[in-house]
C-alpha cells in the first residue's frame, strides 16, 4: 500500500476519534455549565435570603436603640427631675415595696439613671454624627443606661462608636455586603467563571476532552461548596430571625412600659404640685401613686440596661430573662 494512502487512512481515523471526543467534551461541557449555573443559583439565593434576614435584623436592633433612646431622653429624664425632688421617701416602711430599698431620690441607681437620661437628651437633641448607624445599633444591642452613664456625652458617643468597631456581629450587620470567599466558598465565582466556558474546540479533541472533564469536576467541587454556603446562610437566617423577633419584643415591652411612666409621671407631677415634696405628707394613695411611678420606672431601667446580644453576637439570657420580669408580666 503506498505511504500516502496510509498517511490519509491515519489521518481519517484520527479524525473520526477526533469527531467522537468532541462530540463527548461538548456533552461534558454542558453538564459542567449546568452544575455550574445551579451552582450558581444556589449561592444567589442564599445570598438574597441571608441580606433580607440581615437588614431586618438591623433595622430591629437600631429600631430598638432609637426607642431606648428617646425613652432615657423623655420620659425617664422627666421621671428623674421629678424624683429627685422628693425628700424623706422610704417605700419600705411606707408601702412594704423592698424592691425600691435601692431606688430612691439620692440613690446611685438614679444617679446613673440622670446621666444617662442627661446624655441621651442631648444625643437625641442634636443627633451627633457620631451616632448615626452603628452607635444606634450598640444602644439596642447593649445595655444603654451602662453606655452612656459612664461618661460625658461625647466620650459616650466615642465609646458607642467603638463597641461597633469591635463587634463582629454588629459591624456584619451594619456593613454591607459580605466580602467575597465568605463563609468558606474561598472564591469559588470566580473560579468558576473560567470552569463553565470552557477550552477552545480548536486544540484538539483529547485536550478539549480533558479540560471539559476538569470543568466539570471544578463545578461539582463549586456546587458543593455552594451547598455548605447555602446551610451556613441558613444558621445566619436563624441568628438573624431570632435576633430580630427579640429585639422586637423588647421594644415592644418598652413601649408599653413607656406610656404607664408617662402617665405616672404626670401623677407625680400632680401630687408634687399639690402636696408639696415631703414624702411623709402624703397620703397613703399619693404613696401607692408615686411607688408604682417608681417601679415602672425600675423596671425600664433594668431592660433598658440589658444586653440584646453577647460580644460573640448571639443572643444574651439576660434579654430572656427580661420578659420574664412580674411588671413586664402584667402588661
Amino acid at each position: 500500500m503506498p505511504i500516502p494512502f496510509l498517511i490519509a487512512g491515519a489521518a481519517l481515523l484520527a479524525g473520526g476519534v477526533g469527531a467522537v471526543g468532541a462530540v463527548v467534551a461538548k456533552e461534558t461541557m454542558d453538564e459542567a455549565e449546568e452544575v455550574a449555573n445551579d451552582g450558581k443559583y444556589i449561592v444567589k439565593n442564599a445570598e438574597e435570603k441571608r441580606d433580607s434576614a440581615r437588614e431586618k435584623a438591623d433595622k430591629a436592633i437600631n429600631t430598638l436603640g432609637e426607642k431606648k433612646l428617646d425613652i432615657l431622653g423623655n420620659s425617664i429624664n422627666v421621671f428623674v427631675d421629678n424624683f429627685k425632688k422628693l425628700k424623706n421617701v422610704n417605700f419600705h416602711d411606707s408601702v412594704g415595696l423592698e424592691e425600691l430599698k435601692d431606688f430612691t431620690p439620692d440613690s446611685s441607681s438614679l444617679g446613673e439613671l440622670q446621666r444617662a437620661s442627661f446624655s441621651a437628651a442631648q444625643i437625641g437633641g442634636s443627633m451627633f454624627t457620631g451616632l448615626a448607624g452603628g452607635s444606634v445599633a450598640a444602644l439596642g444591642a447593649y445595655g444603654a443606661v451602662g453606655l452612656l452613664a459612664t461618661a460625658s456625652t461625647g466620650t459616650a458617643i466615642s465609646t458607642l462608636s467603638g463597641v461597633v468597631a469591635t463587634n463582629a456581629t454588629l459591624a456584619w450587620l451594619g456593613g454591607g455586603s459580605l466580602a467575597a470567599g465568605g463563609f468558606g466558598v474561598a472564591g469559588g465565582m470566580a473560579v468558576l467563571g473560567g470552569a463553565v466556558l470552557g477550552p477552545a474546540l480548536l486544540i484538539g479533541s483529547f485536550v478539549a476532552y480533558a479540560k471539559a472533564d476538569e470543568a466539570l469536576n471544578k463545578a461539582k467541587s463549586y456546587r458543593a461548596k455552594a451547598k455548605q454556603f447555602e446551610a451556613e446562610c441558613e444558621n445566619v437566617c436563624s441568628l438573624c430571625k431570632a435576633v430580630t423577633e427579640r429585639a422586637e419584643q423588647i421594644k415592644d415591652v418598652l413601649v408599653k412600659l413607656d406610656k404607664m411612666l408617662v402617665n405616672g409621671n404626670k401623677n407625680m407631677v400632680s401630687i408634687i404640685e399639690n402636696e408639696g415634696t415631703d414624702w411623709n405628707s402624703y397620703s397613703d394613695q399619693d404613696k401607692r401613686i408615686i411607688a408604682g411611678v417608681a417601679m415602672t420606672a425600675k423596671t425600664l431601667k433594668v431592660i433598658l440596661d440589658t444586653s440584646l446580644l453577647h460580644d460573640d453576637g448571639s443572643l444574651s439570657k439576660e434579654s430572656e430573662n427580661v420578659l420574664s420580669l412580674p411588671l413586664v408580666q402584667t402588661l
